[in-house]
């Protein structure tokens, strides 16, 4: 190594070391993990195990999402074909050409069950009033259209349907078909009693700025029936090691240490960006701000005038893709800088904060790697 590399190396484990300490710094319990083309560059715990296992939020959406991919590898599921051919109750209330392809993008036309999302959190820990729920609503317009953000309606219409489909439970899915064969023993659908004393600790910011909906949030989130309930699009429950791993096994296109759990042309689709905004992206109407879909994930905006919402960086391109939960968790994959990151935190703050925090993290770990066009 010469001199300048030398330099190069000590500037970046510098980098390094000022994110693993502004991780620190913050109050609640957290855990950081960034893989650089598969290789641990930060794996930070605070106040809190490896192993602890932490509320996702929105950051598990994904694992249902390829779940139901999965089905469609495999011949089971056409994403294209109507829900209500596995599931007749699907197509009441004018939902009969809604597909798979609109739930995973957001575009069914009917993004809350019970036409607030507050009504929809009240039933969450009961999958059989969710899912009839989603099932009685009636959208909004045709699907397809703009999306309008599925925030726990999504993970029921995907996991009734695929537990349609298999005539399997979602979480013993995923558990067989994806979680272990990928070896991410630390994550689940909804917290299992065995792991209740060893969780994460939700708490909320002592600042004046926090809402009094975000306190409530907390509260009903900290309770063992939901957190142990298998609420699809709420309750994943992981470490920042396996959420990274997970991440890293689609970098790879499908496969890890040997294993397959899914063909490349899989990760693609569910990669590929979202039809419905090919011309043109809209303010969400759910979260009041623009995001942008491909079948499953959020993706990076790039050069894109810039959005009110970058939870994966200012410098993230537009083939990144990963998932915000709540902007407490966070992670996501950089394919053209081989970067995984995978950030999942205790601590509720005021949104604009939280996401602030989220957004500038990002853009320090790809700049530690020389991922943003500065030097680390």
């Amino acid at each position: 190594m010469n001199e300048n590399e030398d330099r190069g190396q000590a500037a970046t484990e510098a980098a390094l070391s000022r994110i693993a300490k502004l991780v620190a710094d913050r109050p609640g319990q957290a855990q950081l993990h960034v893989l650089h083309h598969g290789v641990p560059i930060l794996d930070v715990c605070v106040r809190c195990d490896p192993d602890t296992p932490f509320l996702l939020w929105s950051t598990g959406k994904p694992f249902t999402a390829l779940a139901v991919h999965q089905l469609a590898e495999r011949g089971l599921l056409d994403l294209d074909a109507p829900i209500a051919d596995h599931w007749p109750e699907y197509g009441r209330a004018g939902k009969q050409s809604v597909t798979p392809r609109h739930a995973l993008t957001h575009t069914t036309g009917a993004p809350l069950s019970t036409r607030h999302v507050v009504g929809d959190a009240w039933i969450m820990h009961d999958w059989d009033r969710s899912v009839r729920a989603a099932a009685a609503a009636r959208p909004r317009h045709e699907p397809g259209r703009d999306p309008a953000y599925h925030i726990l309606s999504q993970g029921f219409i995907l996991g009734e349907l695929l537990q349609r489909v298999t005539g399997t439970p979602l979480a013993e899915y995923l558990d067989t078909n994806i979680l272990g064969p990928a070896g991410l023993a630390n994550t689940h659908l909804g917290l299992p009693d065995s792991l209740w004393d060893t969780r994460t600790i939700l708490q909320i910011s002592k600042e004046p700025r926090t809402s009094f909906p975000d306190r409530a949030k907390v509260r009903r989130f900290g309770t063992k029936a939901v957190r142990t309930a298998p609420i699809p699009a709420a309750t994943v429950h992981s470490t920042a090691r396996d959420v990274a791993r997970f991440y890293q096994l689609l970098l790879n296109g499908g496969g890890i240490d040997g294993v397959t759990v899914f063909h490349p042309e899989t990760v693609r689709a569910a990669r590929e960006p979202a039809a419905s905004q090919a011309t043109h992206i809209h303010s969400d109407p759910i979260v009041g701000h623009a995001i942008r879909w491909s079948h499953g994930f959020q993706l990076g905006w790039g050069t894109r005038p810039a959005p009110a919402a970058r939870p994966f960086g200012t410098t993230a391109g537009e083939d990144v893709f990963g998932h915000n939960g709540s902007n407490y968790c966070n992670a996501w994959a950089d394919p053209e800088h081989g970067l995984v990151f995978a950030c999942l935190t205790s601590l509720m703050t005021p949104r604009a904060q939280a996401l602030a925090w989220q957004t500038e993290l990002s853009d320090l770990v790809r700049a530690a790697v020389g991922g943003s066009g500065e030097t680390a």
